[in-house]
């Protein structure tokens, strides 16, 4: 974590949810000046991100980013997303370790079941995406305060870019890519197996287009 907070653009607030951990995250945050949500118990990735925005949408910021605290994403890459954001006009910004480098060392996963179920949500959505699951990305804050509600209905606990994206196009908010490289991970560990993983998106998206 700390190694992530110390590259920290200027100017750039840090907020931290802290999905339950039992370690020193929430610690090592608040030295480097960072604000702490802390979840009592974890709760998954989806309900971690869905905290993070409505916390965001309490302050006055123009953009929100979003990324992972293990060292794979290089904050170096955030002015690249906020000029993307402000040159396009779009309401979300996609890193893209396929459009990047999708290192040799990627999760079996990644490399085989990611393109089909991107190509899935793209079918779904009308985007064109090539990493749908790319955990890097940049949000306008008034595009997400404009469709706060959808926020709300907001289900899945883990997987929920999935969702997200379909839920995000329902309302109208445009997407485009930028290529970002992919470092290897340097805390933590990933427990989403070959099965585990394409059945957790696939369910997903099932359950988001079986609602009204």
């Amino acid at each position: 974590m700390g190694h992530v907070l110390s590259r920290m653009p200027a100017g750039v607030d840090v907020i931290l949810v802290d999905d339950g951990s039992t370690d020193k995250t929430a610690e090592i945050c608040r030295s480097y000046g960072g604000r702490v949500i802390k979840h009592p118990v974890n709760l998954g990735q989806g309900a971690a991100v869905i905290t993070g925005f409505r916390a965001c949408l309490l302050h006055e910021y123009d953009v929100i980013i979003e990324l992972d605290g293990d060292g794979q994403h290089d904050p170096a890459d955030i002015p690249r997303f906020v000029d993307t954001m402000k040159s396009t006009g779009v309401d979300i910004v996609v890193g893209s370790r396929i459009l990047g480098s999708n290192y040799d060392g990627a999760p079996y996963a990644r490399r085989t079941v990611l393109p089909y179920l991107t190509w899935l949500i793209n079918q779904i959505t009308g985007y064109e995406l090539t990493d749908s699951m790319c955990g890097f990305r940049a949000f306008r804050t008034s595009s997400l305060r404009s469709i706060a509600h959808v926020l709300t209905e907001m289900q899945e606990p883990q997987y929920i870019a999935a969702e997200m994206f379909i839920r995000f196009s329902r309302a109208g908010l445009s997407v485009i890519e930028i290529p970002i490289d992919l470092s290897d991970r340097g805390t933590g560990l990933s427990y989403k197996g070959f099965v585990r993983y394409g059945w957790g998106i696939s369910r997903a998206i099932l359950r988001t287009l079986m609602e009204k």
